[in-house]
């Protein structure tokens, strides 16, 4: 049985040009050290990136812990999001040690929430 839970290859956000974009033209929204830009695409399913600079978090273990949280809290909560958007996450601060999944996930559903991609 194939759960509708999955993290696919075609949910990554992965080439620089389609950062760029959303960087530009999305709609940004904050909430402690973590920014989430999104912007509406073409493509009828959503498509999750992450930007976590090695100046602010200095350990690979720190920003992949993060990584690994936030992706979680996506994969859980996207079916209550709307469909078409490219999503990027920037964290801006090191949230490893306070970091939980169930303070990812509030964090996520707080910001897809002012970014008006939540149903």
């Amino acid at each position: 049985m194939i759960s509708d839970e999955r993290f696919g290859k075609k949910e990554h956000l992965l080439k620089s040009r389609d950062f760029s974009k959303v960087y530009k033209k999305g709609l940004p929204a904050r909430a402690g050290g973590v920014i989430v830009y999104c912007l509406a695409n073409d493509l009828g399913r959503n498509r999750l990136g992450f930007s976590i600079g090695s100046r602010n978090i200095k350990r690979a273990t720190s920003r992949n812990r993060i990584r690994r949280l936030f992706r979680e809290a996506y994969r859980k909560n996207k079916g209550k999001l709307k469909a078409g958007f490219d999503i990027v996450m920037v964290i801006r601060k090191d949230l490893h040690k306070e970091l939980t999944f169930d303070s990812a996930e509030g964090t996520f559903l707080k910001l897809a929430q002012e970014t008006k991609i939540i149903l």
